[in-house]
């Protein structure tokens, strides 16, 4: 699909891929190609959020220059989104189950976290407690399934090790203190 591809192509920190495949490489794997449908498939997903993003929040912009829905209409951008899911849950796919279900759960995360943004446009009552569930769900948790998913396959099969991204301890500035964990 044209657009998706335009889009995919239009710039970016790209940053989710490359930290993916850091951590595979620290959890000791070597063929960075085992990760890289998996890598690919944690920015694909982002992108895709992003599309809708710019939808629901009537963006006319994205990096300085006309966002999708503008461009070439409301339809076509939703269908470009939609595909990008698809293409980025296909490749994350081609892993083992715990992988897709991680992927799938933060998907889930995602749309259920847009929601509870677009039940809080403009309410005066929303708590910092409802915004940092927000971020949690669209931000958070998709950017450590990745990181799992991929330091899951560096590993090896998988062990009763975990690894958990929170987000939840905010500096006094409301900033996040992004923390990472490990068990072994």
């Amino acid at each position: 699909m044209r657009l998706a591809g335009d889009i995919l192509l239009a710039g970016g920190k790209r940053y989710r891929p490359v930290m993916a495949t850091l951590a595979f490489e620290a959890a000791g794997g070597e063929d960075t190609s085992k990760v890289m449908n998996l890598a690919m498939a944690s920015e694909i997903i982002h992108t895709a959020t992003l599309v809708h993003d710019d939808i629901y929040d009537q963006s006319k912009l994205r990096r300085g220059k006309p966002t999708l829905h503008t461009s070439v209409g409301l339809p076509e951008a939703i269908i470009a989104g939609d595909y990008l899911f698809a293409l980025g849950f296909g490749l994350g796919g081609r892993h083992d189950d715990r992988v897709v279900e991680r992927i799938a759960e933060a998907c889930g995360r995602i749309a259920t976290s847009e929601l509870k943004q677009l039940e809080h446009i403009g309410n005066l009552a929303t708590t910092p407690e409802d915004y940092y569930a927000i971020v949690d769900g669209k931000t958070a948790f998709p950017i450590s399934s990745g990181f799992l998913g991929c330091r899951g396959v560096g590993r090896g099969p998988p062990s009763t090790s975990s690894m958990h991204w929170k987000s939840s301890e905010w500096s006094s500035e409301g900033r996040s203190r992004w923390s990472m964990t490990c068990w072994t």
